[in-house]
């Protein structure tokens, strides 16, 4: 099937997003290069102690940016998606309700910024408590956003793989 929308067409074997824990991770190696590579990183590497910021992983193919932040209460809830990369968000400390809905049926609130390779909408979101040690991975066929966790009191400390899509 394919789908056209403000995004991009798609070609579609609908694959939505996932949330699972690093310990399934090789589960989901099969999806590609950049998303093997991505979950290899956070295996083999001590992620606790790197300053945020954002790290080539793999040139022009996986990036990783490392967040820290106090999480804030917000009354406006838009939804990000992208065209030319996955998100594989993995935390390490603290914990958020991550949204999620399909991209299909929704409209940009602004015109798409191509060089942040980012677009909102508005949509009614389906909301899932990440923890340490979870993680989601967002398909360009998928609209996300991170809203307070009321019962996390810390930090969250959240690393972002932005993957180009093979």
């Amino acid at each position: 099937m394919i789908v056209k929308n403000q995004f991009q067409t798609l070609s579609l074997i609908m694959i939505q997003m996932i949330i699972d824990r690093i310990e399934n991770a090789s589960r989901y190696y099969a999806l590609g290069n950049g998303l093997a590579q991505a979950f290899e990183h956070i295996k083999n590497n001590d992620l606790t102690e790197i300053a945020p910021g954002s790290y080539p992983i793999i040139r022009d193919k996986v990036r990783m940016i490392v967040f820290d932040s106090k999480q804030t209460n917000t009354d406006r809830i838009t939804m990000e998606g992208h065209r030319k990369n996955i998100d594989i968000q993995y935390w390490i400390s603290g914990s958020e309700l991550m949204g999620y809905a399909p991209l299909l049926s929704h409209n940009l609130l602004e015109p798409f910024n191509e060089e942040k390779d980012c677009g909102n909408c508005s949509a009614d979101a389906s909301f899932t408590r990440l923890e340490p040690g979870m993680f989601a991975i967002y398909f360009p066929t998928d609209l996300h956003t991170a809203v307070i966790d009321e019962k996390c009191n810390s930090t969250v400390r959240k690393i972002v793989f932005k993957v180009c899509v093979e």
